[in-house]
């Protein structure tokens, strides 16, 4: 404040010659204006006009720009002994304090007495002034608008969008989410109200990339002078250090610069050179972060995680928002809060370093004009949401093919299977031409087996797995090693026993890519269960009765042409008859008959046994004696008649299939 007496020893010198030199009254002179340079509270620099005496009617005012001082001004600094004093500025706003200091004397002609008195009793103090400014509400111009727009219209919208809206519906003001999924490409939005926000100290992410980005473009490291600076602009959220760096940088036109190289085309600088009052939305904030997570072309290495490592360090008063969810330490985030006359701007920025579903998120909030906390609190709860179901954001990868229904072993053809009195379980491998290689035990310790099948390729694995019924009602997964054996038995259902008259397994009767288990009830009911990849059995419902008749069935392949596989069954009379499936839900008789099956000790469908001829599921019957007979299908669900003896004896293996 030397600055503000020497303008008013001026104006006294100059006033008393006046009145010297001519007898007439002198006009009054005019009230002395001083001009005060302030950093603002999550805003950055300005200059503050002080007309007149403060303490007796004078002004404050910042003179372009959306700023507005409010209230008496206050001061913060130490009196002769040491001690802290402060008087706080009245009014609600963002708190700017001057960049020079103020002597104590001078406080009268700038504090009302009363409140200037307060923190001179004991003589001398030394500090700085501090004033409160409102931001005023000023309109987006139209083409940030349409940036805006457009960026968003670009992004997808998140796979859970109905569980976001309705939790930010039940909050008050306005939110923009986005989500990004760094190195895919792949990004998410969600807006309430208003995609676009002001940064407030959000931008110093910005700031501090640009200074990196300057520094490689020099061919340098950072200097210790700009290291010094980032620290606590990013992990205290220093304002004084953040207007440093933005000056460094050139301002404004430095930062627009930055934020068209780092892809960040819906963010612009404020016009009046507040680095906080830049405009930017949700999106180009998770793409900023994105070039921390990832090698870009913006930053090197070295300057990224310098950087990851400033954002993990963060004080732990601002340490919230984006944090909430994912474990503690795996966020590097940045936080920024302004009040505004439309209520509280709060904005949380960051990248969840979560193992391979890791994403880089921006919330910003605003038009609340309630407290910060409740932003705050709408912002931790939309970070929940988000880490709950970010598996939901990486693309799904198409399902595996599974392997050819009795394949066990692999080679592309299906197989025989069957089980002795003793329990040992055979391995026939197929040819792929209509006949079986000798028979290998490929699992012991099922002389309880009460029936035995392909379960269908279960996992994926290019191996058809295998399903067992034991004595007491079980039916257990055996899934096929890479050796062609049965692993150990898992426990689907229990209860199967003498209620299930007839199972059959391997096919899919509904189009749903999921493996189907039909059963059987003594009454010819069939119901439908669905085998999970993982090896889960859920019941979903029955279909009907075709199988009054028929105490024997057995899913096919696809012989009518519409994508869902069929059914067969066989009489005791030795009829078998077809059904076409109609969406899993109910069975339409379809015209292709036998007679003659009664013959056989076993019928069975172990698969497409000659896989160069039709591509339909054939059939293998196995006489009293132990001989096998096959019947190739053919589309249309019929088969041909007795084709050749398999020339592995069976002897007395039974259950095959």
């Amino acid at each position: 404040m030397s600055h503000r007496r020497a303008v008013l020893t001026a104006l006294t010198l100059t006033t008393a010659a006046a009145i010297a030199a001519s007898p007439a009254i002198a006009a009054p002179s005019p009230p002395a204006v001083t001009e005060i340079d302030v950093i603002c509270d999550a805003i950055g620099a300005d200059t503050v006009t002080i007309t007149g005496d403060l303490a007796s009617g004078g002004t404050a005012t910042i003179e372009r720009g959306p700023l507005k001082v409010v209230g008496q001004p206050g001061f913060t600094g130490k009196d002769s002994a040491g001690r802290s004093v402060a008087v706080r500025p009245t009014g609600q706003g963002s708190v700017c304090t001057a960049q020079t200091p103020t002597s104590g004397d001078e406080l009268a002609d700038l504090i009302p007495s009363a409140r200037a008195n307060s923190t001179t009793s004991t003589g001398e103090v030394d500090g700085r002034l501090t004033f409160t400014v409102e931001v005023q509400d000023t309109p987006t111009p139209l083409s940030q608008q349409r940036s805006a727009q457009a960026q968003t219209s670009a992004a997808a919208s998140f796979p859970f969008e109905s569980e976001l809206r309705s939790y930010l519906n039940s909050r008050p003001g306005a939110v923009g989410v986005a989500v990004r999924l760094p190195g895919t490409g792949r990004s998410f939005t969600y807006t309430k109200v208003s995609s676009r926000n002001v940064t407030a100290s959000i931008v110093k992410v910005h700031i501090m990339a640009a200074v990196m980005m300057k520094a490689q473009d020099e061919g340098r490291s950072l200097t210790s002078w700009e290291k010094s600076q980032m620290s606590p602009m990013i992990r205290y959220s220093d304002n004084n250090s953040a207007t440093a760096l933005f000056n460094h940088i050139g301002g404004r036109s430095g930062l627009d610069r930055a934020a068209a190289r780092l892809g960040m085309n819906a963010t612009h600088a404020d016009p009046y050179n507040h680095w906080g009052l830049t405009s930017t939305t949700a999106a180009d904030q998770a793409e900023l972060m994105e070039h921390f997570a990832r090698p870009s072309d913006a930053l090197n290495q070295t300057n990224r995680y310098y950087a990851l490592n400033l954002m993990r360090g963060i004080s732990s008063s601002q340490d919230w928002g984006v944090t909430s969810g994912p474990p503690s330490g795996s966020v590097a985030l940045k936080n920024g809060w302004l009040p505004r006359t439309d209520g509280w701007h709060v904005n949380s920025i960051g990248w969840a370093n979560v193992s391979t579903a890791d994403y880089t998120i921006g919330v910003l909030t605003h038009h609340n004009p309630g407290n910060m906390s409740t932003e705050i609190a709408t912002i931790e709860g939309v970070s929940r949401i988000i880490y709950r179901n970010r598996a939901q954001l990486r693309p799904q990868e198409p399902p595996k093919e599974r392997a050819k229904r009795g394949d066990v072993d692999g080679d592309g053809n299906a197989d025989l299977i069957g089980v002795s009195a003793t329990g040992r379980v055979y391995l026939m491998p197929g040819n792929g031409r209509g006949d079986f290689g000798s028979k290998r035990v490929i699992r012991t310790g099922l002389a309880d087996a009460r029936w035995i099948g392909h379960a269908g390729d279960v996992n994926r694995d290019g191996r058809s797995d295998v399903l067992v019924r034991r004595r007491d009602g079980r039916l257990q997964l055996m899934l096929a090693s890479s050796g062609g054996n049965l692993g150990s038995a898992k426990t689907l259902v229990s209860g199967w026993g003498g209620s299930v008259t007839s199972i059959t397994s391997g096919g899919d009767v509904n189009g749903n890519d999921q493996l189907d288990v039909l059963i059987r009830l003594p009454n010819g009911e069939v119901r439908r269960y669905e085998l999970s990849d993982s090896g889960n059995l859920t019941r979903i419902g029955s279909m009907g009765r075709p199988a009054v008749w028929y105490q024997e069935i057995m899913l096919v392949h696809d012989f009518s042409g519409d994508g869902l596989d069929d059914l067969r069954g066989i009489a005791g009379g030795g009829r078998m008859r077809t059904w076409t499936s109609s969406h899993g839900t109910s069975w339409h008789q379809a015209s292709a008959t036998s007679l003659g099956w009664n013959q056989y000790r076993t019928v069975t469908v172990p698969g497409d046994i000659n896989s160069t001829v039709e591509g339909q599921d054939d059939i293998v019957g196995v006489l009293p004696s132990g001989e096998g007979r096959s019947f190739f299908g053919y589309a249309g669900g019929g088969h041909t008649t007795y084709h050749r003896t398999i020339s592995e004896y069976l002897g007395n293996l039974e259950l095959i299939g």
